[in-house]
């Protein structure tokens, strides 16, 4: 696959890779896209998380730091 990049978009490649963060081109264009994919996740788990609003299924902030000082507790014991 080919694709053309704009001036500008090609000088931040660049730029990323000369800075060190990334050691080629397609580093970064792959780190791009996970980022894009990461992002279609949240927006998916916060529509998920308002339909569930929307049908009343709420944990109450108490009820969820019940359920994550037991889970620290857990993973506290395995260790």
């Amino acid at each position: 696959m080919a694709i053309q990049l704009t001036k500008v978009i090609e000088a931040e490649i660049d730029a990323a890779v000369r800075a060190g963060a990334y050691r080629s081109a397609n580093e970064v264009i792959r780190e791009g896209l996970g980022l894009i994919k990461a992002r279609a996740q949240l927006r998916k788990a916060i529509a998920d998380g308002a339909a569930q609003l929307d049908r009343g299924e709420v944990v109450t902030r108490s009820e969820m730091l019940a359920t994550f000082r037991k889970l620290r507790a857990a993973r506290r014991k395995a260790r």
